[in-house]
């Protein structure tokens, strides 16, 4: 057992946790914690390695959420967004092909909606999850 991570030597995931294990590593001070965390991490990651993300926001403003940290909610009058429908996923397709070229590994779609329904909509989002994937991107949505 390592004794700066509490896992096996051999790095396995440990399913046997007592509860006192437990409780003494929810009190060690955070920055042990982030510590542990780190030497986890870079016994599995490449430590030089970053992924590199692409966002794009394909569905903006007129959200019906409330949430009071994003602009998105058609609830906040005082900020000055436009409101643009769902983008077409070709155009979508086009700035991902541009992330990638530019060395993205990641390409995120944001929307402003609460739940995307069954229909045309859905169908793009769709279309466009596919596409992304068909061009050696991970996405998400």
């Amino acid at each position: 057992m390592s004794a700066t991570t509490g896992t096996p030597e051999d790095g396995a995931i440990r399913h046997d946790w007592r509860t006192d294990e437990i409780v003494a590593l929810h009190d060690l001070p955070l920055l042990e914690l982030v510590g542990r965390a780190n030497a986890v991490h870079r016994r599995r990651h490449d430590p030089n390695r970053i992924q590199r993300a692409s966002l794009l926001s394909v569905k903006t403003g007129g959200c019906p959420e409330d949430c009071a940290y994003c602009p998105q909610s058609a609830h906040h009058r005082g900020v000055d967004l436009t409101r643009d429908r769902l983008m077409d996923p070709a155009v979508v397709l086009a700035q991902a092909a541009r992330a990638k070229a530019a060395g993205a590994d990641r390409f995120c779609m944001g929307a402003a909606w609460r739940q995307v329904r069954d229909g045309a909509e859905f169908d793009a989002v769709v279309a466009m999850v596919e596409g992304v994937r068909a061009l050696g991107l991970e996405a998400c949505v």
